[in-house]
């Protein structure tokens, strides 16, 4: 079941994402969506108590009034405006800290200086472009499709874990050249990309 981000309202996380992909909050013991917010992604919760706050002002003191009315409106139009320019601050901040990089290059460097490499992609986004090896579902039915740079036989991979809601992504033929990008999440058996989503 997807999450959805306290801070900023982003929603859906997986379930294996351990910080919102727009904000950075950590959203590990964040209790999974139960009914979808009314309210846009990236939209914060204080500006969701200023315009909220603003819509009963706006109908308190104009009342039925015309007057009140053309209050309510343009109260409205400068919600949509902050809602809209938000969005792309978060979308903004999210794409100064992604890295674009082919498998080849990514695994590469693993294998030349992994400490170097794994302080390199802390805390990054990255947008990666690789073969899919093979394609499944971990723990609790979480889908995952794993790349490689062009050699089949190299020890290192790429684990991408797809969230719940990107499932049909996981529809992918082996030897398929595919990008996606997601959040590293550092090293165990292979590099973990978290929160992925196919790009193309």
């Amino acid at each position: 079941m997807a999450k959805t981000c306290p801070s900023c309202g982003y929603s859906p996380i997986g379930p294996f994402t351990d910080n919102c992909p727009i904000c950075a909050e950590p959203v590990r013991n964040v209790r999974s969506d139960r009914a979808r917010s009314p309210w846009p992604r990236g939209v914060s919760p204080w500006l969701r108590w200023v315009l909220g706050g603003a819509a009963v002002v706006v109908l308190g003191a104009g009342g039925c009034c015309g007057l009140g009315m053309w209050r309510m409106g343009a109260a409205i139009q400068d919600a949509q405006q902050a809602m809209k320019q938000a969005i792309a601050d978060a979308e903004a901040d999210r794409k100064a800290k992604t890295v674009v990089v082919a498998a080849a290059d990514l695994l590469q460097e693993f294998h030349d200086d992994p400490a170097a490499a794994d302080r390199k992609y802390k805390g990054k986004y990255l947008e990666v472009s690789g073969v899919v090896e093979r394609r499944g579902k971990g723990l609790g039915g979480a889908p995952f499709i794993i790349l490689h740079g062009g050699d089949e036989q190299a020890p290192i991979k790429i684990e991408c874990f797809l969230n719940f809601a990107d499932e049909d992504d996981t529809r992918l033929d082996k030897g398929q050249a595919v990008t996606v990008r997601g959040e590293y999440g550092g090293r165990v058996s292979h590099l973990q990309i978290r929160g992925c989503v196919l790009v193309r």
